[in-house]
């Protein structure tokens, strides 16, 4: 856990801090980055931008065209946490919002979401509800994992229809997108954090490369009495996966590495070491059953008609699961 270092009040202090990180994603960055010009955000706010040493031109895209927005570059990928951290501890509003690049903030919604949170001091933060690029819901509220939803979820279990209640229990199936509640996790394509709330239980874990560093965050904020919310009245679409498509096979073994090390934080040490004693078999089981399932239907695919969205994502998934069994099979196995 990263502290805060107390300050005294700033008078410059704004409303809302927009902190995006990003990596090789110049085109949907530009595109958000416009959207937010677009809306017109009447509360007051400031973009900043993380820059993890992209090499297609990202930092150089923000510093000609957005002369609004503080950038920040790295030489160097520092990974999610250690780069929206920059962002965190730059910014001066009394709320942050960690969003993704690959979304797109419609006019009102950052004044709703500041004012959703004004009416609920006690809150640690909150999210909007998302949007795919069609319009259609995007589901974002999940129950904090557990070792059965793992296992339903990445391993060999879960396709023979084992842990089904802890799997939807985890992704929140059956929760009701058309009120606000509190909840144990917002995504964090768009998480929208108390400044208050931070200076209480720190900022990001930066021993979380990528994936579940605000899955700890809100864990620690619910810890400590400051509840997260989901509000249905903002909308903001989100694409989803735009960097961590790039990353292949490397996102996926930086998915397990993480879950590892948010269950080292939350079980006793014990029963750390028996999950993942216990899950690595069973998820390398349920990764060579998606290899065969993917290979034999992309093969019948050169004789049957497939559609082609379904054939794409079906060759994605097959590519970044075979280019984790062949570059990062030994290391997923030392975790």
């Amino acid at each position: 856990m990263i502290p805060l270092e107390k300050t005294a009040p700033d008078p410059r202090r704004l409303d809302l801090s927009i902190c995006i990180v990003a990596w090789n994603v110049r085109e949907v960055l530009e595109d958000c980055l416009r959207s937010i010009r677009r809306a017109g955000p009447e509360v007051d706010h400031e973009i900043l931008v993380v820059d993890n040493a992209s090499g297609d031109g990202t930092a150089e895209m923000v510093e000609t065209g957005f002369s609004e927005v503080t950038l920040i570059r790295n030489t160097r990928n520092r990974g999610f946490a250690a780069a929206a951290n920059q962002a965190l501890e730059a910014g001066r509003g009394r709320y942050l919002l960690l969003l993704n690049p690959d979304t797109l903030v419609p006019p009102s919604s950052l004044e709703e979401m500041v004012g959703f949170l004004d009416g609920r001091p006690a809150a640690g933060g909150a999210g909007p509800k998302l949007l795919n690029p069609d319009g259609s819901l995007q589901p974002s509220v999940r129950s904090f994992p557990t070792a059965a939803a793992a296992f339903g979820q990445f391993t060999i279990l879960g396709k023979l229809g084992l842990f089904r209640r802890s799997r939807a229990a985890y992704l929140g199936r059956g929760f009701d997108y058309g009120r606000p509640a509190i909840v144990d996790q917002p995504m964090g394509a768009a998480l929208f954090l108390r400044r208050e709330a931070l200076d209480e239980v720190g900022l990001l874990d930066e021993r979380f490369f990528l994936y579940f560093e605000e899955v700890d965050l809100c864990r620690r904020l619910t810890r400590v009495g400051r509840p997260l919310w989901f509000n249905p009245a903002a909308e903001i679409t989100h694409r989803g996966g735009e960097s961590t498509a790039q990353a292949g096979g490397r996102a996926l073994f930086y998915l397990f590495q993480s879950q590892f090390r948010y269950f080292d934080k939350v079980l006793p040490p014990s029963r750390a070491r028996l999950f993942r004693l216990a899950f690595k078999p069973l998820a390398l089981l349920g990764i060579g059953r998606s290899l065969a399932v993917n290979g034999a239907v992309l093969a019948a695919g050169c004789l049957f008609p497939d559609p082609a969205g379904r054939r794409a994502r079906r060759r994605e998934r097959f590519g970044r699961k075979w280019e984790f069994l062949s570059r990062h099979l030994i290391d997923f196995l030392r975790l």
